[in-house]
């Protein structure tokens, strides 16, 4: 979906530290973790607040420039045993959602989440100015996904996902909309409903409004170009009957498998374009 990654690499860890596999979740949660401790020490220090400097400010960005702040607000997290939660939720659901959509669908979609807060953030900071810190309404979405993708898994002492992300999510708006933090429950629920559209749009359940991406269009005029090259087709042996149009349609049984196990951005180009033919075939069989 996101390049003609090899799926037996995209879908593995990168690497180890020791037996402890590295994923991109991975190695978020060390980035937010050091992240936390050196800012702590640096308070215990008494040296000037750098969490202001990497904090996202609609007026530092409006009026300043700074736009480092889209990247860098996530960082921003005190020491709390509620940070430690959202960390070990987001080391056991992200990285199911990582193996399951593969590294670089992931890494497309948390760098959505993260830029997504603040480009609606800035908007509206032209009528208020708003200010976000740290990363946990990211890293719920993560798990909103999760969800989304496997909805009747039971955690939690044998409760299912889905029930568990509608409750913390009804828990959560309640308290933003009895804070008056209408700013920042509009910003909950965009994120969230992003990482529910994205992994719906992976697994070939809602379609893009666009139906061709320069790619495509590239790779069919390389089709044209080559099928001009080639000579006209020989006739074919009168004692030798034609392959039926059915052996394209159960060919493709074997990538149908694949979509049901690893998602539709698993397939690579060679295999979409496999695909592509048995639905020209289905429907030249329509009347």
């Amino acid at each position: 979906m996101f390049g003609d990654t090899d799926p037996r690499n995209d879908y593995q860890p990168f690497g180890y530290i020791g037996r402890i596999p590295l994923y991109v979740t991975t190695l978020l949660v060390i980035t937010y973790v050091a992240a936390m401790v050196a800012l702590a020490l640096l308070r215990a220090a008494n040296t000037p607040d750098f969490s202001d400097f990497l904090a996202y400010n609609s007026i530092a960005v409006r009026t300043g420039w700074q736009f480092w702040r889209f990247l860098t607000y996530p960082l921003v997290n005190g020491p709390s045993i509620w940070f430690a939660i959202e960390m070990y939720l987001l080391y056991s659901f992200g990285r199911e959602v990582e193996r399951f959509i593969g590294r670089t669908s992931y890494g497309v979609l948390y760098f959505a989440l993260i830029v997504l807060g603040p480009c609606l953030l800035t908007a509206a900071g032209a009528w208020m100015p708003t200010e976000l810190r740290g990363s946990w309404s990211v890293d719920f979405a993560v798990f909103i996904a999760f969800c989304t993708i496997y909805p009747n898994s039971e955690i939690f002492f044998t409760f299912k996902a889905k029930w568990i992300a509608v409750v913390i999510l009804g828990i959560n708006s309640l308290q933003l909309l009895a804070a008056h933090a209408i700013v920042d429950l509009l910003l909950l629920w965009t994120v969230c409903l992003a990482a529910f559209l994205f992994i719906k749009y992976l697994r070939g359940q809602i379609q893009s409004p666009f139906r061709f991406s320069l790619r495509d269009y590239f790779r069919l005029r390389r089709s044209r170009r080559s099928l001009r090259s080639v000579p006209g087709p020989r006739p074919a042996p009168q004692n030798k009957p034609a392959a039926p149009r059915s052996d394209v349609i159960e060919s493709i049984d074997p990538l149908l498998d694949k979509i049901a196990r690893h998602g539709i951005a698993s397939l690579t180009a060679r295999e979409r374009e496999k695909l592509e033919q048995a639905r020209a075939e289905l429907l030249k069989k329509q009347p």
